[in-house]
């Protein structure tokens, strides 16, 4: 029995962003991996990446590092469209063969390993929100053409079965899984890797030997990833439940369709309970039960390695966290202008009044906000503007509310009119919006939607 310990890092994991898919959570993925004494954490939801900000806050507290990934969804008939309406509207006059090219969601695997690569991880995501919403069920899916735009700082793998490698060899065998390999190698080069998993899966055994296969003719090298969907052994039958809730059957509709090889894409993650987060003592021991007759042990033992390559490559990737603001010209004038002004149309004078806006603004020019509070003046003035001519009646200020929250104590808000409550004549204190002891980086404004009968143009 050979269970060397050569380092192993997971690569493909999801959680509860994975919607109805993924169970485990970024806090119990990241305790999990310090007890297996793994030095990373990369998540991969599907199609999107929401919980980054929880992976970094999370993996900071334990001190491991956060890799930033997705598993994309991916159609290369998929049409631009920018909703569910316009891509109905581009499907109801295709024929049957092209509904069913159509059908289809693929995976890919994507894990940036630079700025450059995070940022066009976020451009593939959004681009499938915005414009590439299909299929059936739909999601936000992506075409080569995007990935040949956005794939620089990106390591590519051939994923699950559920790819289109995978479905190619499910559908046509090797000659036709060979042919969309050679598409994905020619597409990303040396940043293309192979990706092997031990599951229970029924036709996992195969496709890991054709990759294997694969391996030895086309000099590709190998990743082992498990596909976690859960953090631990026992979380299998919650997930269990929470598909048969997605796909709206009980045991009984499932095992039957599975028995008939029935839409595969609903059922694969059904068909296996070994898709947590294991140590690579674990991996190592179902490797020696299951695999070693599939995968050589050499090429096992490199394929863990690459993980942890992997991961120290992609370790460095950080994200400026700071807030995203434009300086203006000469802001702290025309912000001191702009209150004057302020004060004058508010009809506000006497000391108390001076004394707290003399207050107010040096404490903005040592917090470097005279910009923020220009531009969030800028965005009140234009709602106010155009606010008559979109609900037809009305001055204006219908648009802007008195203000919310702790903003409202602050004298220069209700001088720039982004707030309506003279802070002085209601007894509100400026500090719990903004002192040297706390930040008050953004006041919150909040966009309703049109009244009834308005139409947007």
């Amino acid at each position: 029995m050979k269970n060397d310990i050569c380092g192993f890092e997971h690569l493909h994991l999801h959680t509860d962003f994975s919607l109805l898919d993924g169970f485990g959570m970024v806090e119990e993925y990241a305790l999990r991996a310090t007890q297996i004494n793994q030095q990373f954490l990369c998540v991969s939801d599907h199609g999107m990446m929401g919980v980054i900000p929880r992976q970094i806050r999370t993996c900071e507290e334990h001190g491991i590092n956060h890799i930033f990934a997705c598993e994309l969804y991916l159609n290369d008939h998929q049409p631009t469209v920018k909703n569910p309406d316009e891509y109905s509207d581009y499907t109801k006059d295709l024929n049957e063969a092209e509904k069913f090219l159509l059908k289809k969601s693929y995976h890919l695997l994507a894990i940036a390993y630079s700025e450059t690569g995070y940022k066009n991880l976020v451009q593939l995501s959004s681009w499938g929100y915005k414009s590439g919403y299909g299929g059936v069920p739909r999601r936000p899916r992506v075409t080569h053409d995007q990935l040949r735009k956005h794939k620089e700082g990106i390591i590519f793998t051939s994923c699950c079965y559920l790819s289109e490698i995978g479905q190619a060899f499910h559908n046509g065998g090797k000659e036709a899984a060979y042919e969309m390999l050679s598409t994905y190698h020619s597409m990303f080069g040396e940043n293309y890797f192979l990706e092997v998993m031990l599951l229970d899966f029924k036709c996992q055994k195969p496709y890991d030997a054709f990759l294997i296969e694969a391996h030895a003719k086309l000099h590709i090298p190998l990743i082992l990833t498990n596909d976690c969907h859960y953090c631990m052994k026992d979380d299998s039958k919650f997930q269990r439940n929470m598909l048969m809730i997605r796909t709206k059957n009980t045991v009984q509709d499932i095992e039957a369709a599975m028995e008939n090889n029935e839409d595969m894409d609903r059922f694969f993650e059904l068909q296996d309970q070994n898709l947590w987060q294991k140590s690579e003592e674990e991996l190592n021991e179902k490797w020696n039960k299951d695999y070693s007759d599939i995968i050589p042990y050499d090429l096992f033992c490199q394929a863990k390695k690459n993980t942890v390559e992997i991961c120290r490559k992609a370790k460095g990737v950080e994200l400026d966290r700071g807030i995203k603001l434009p300086k203006l010209d000469d802001a702290n004038d025309k912000l001191m202008d702009n209150i004057i002004k302020g004060m004058r149309w508010r009809g506000v004078s006497g000391q108390k009044y001076v004394s707290r806006i003399k207050k107010e603004y040096e404490l903005i020019r040592r917090k470097d906000f005279a910009s923020y509070f220009l531009i969030t003046q800028m965005m009140t003035d234009e709602a106010r503007r155009v606010c008559p001519s979109i609900i037809g009646w009305g001055t204006g200020e219908e648009a802007i509310g008195p203000g919310r929250g702790s903003a409202v104590g602050f004298l220069t808000c209700y001088c720039l009119g982004i707030t309506d409550v003279d802070p002085i004549k209601h007894g509100l204190l400026s500090e719990r919006f903004l002192s040297d002891a706390r930040g008050g980086r953004q006041m919150k404004l909040r966009f309703h939607s049109l009244p009834e009968g308005v139409e947007d143009e």
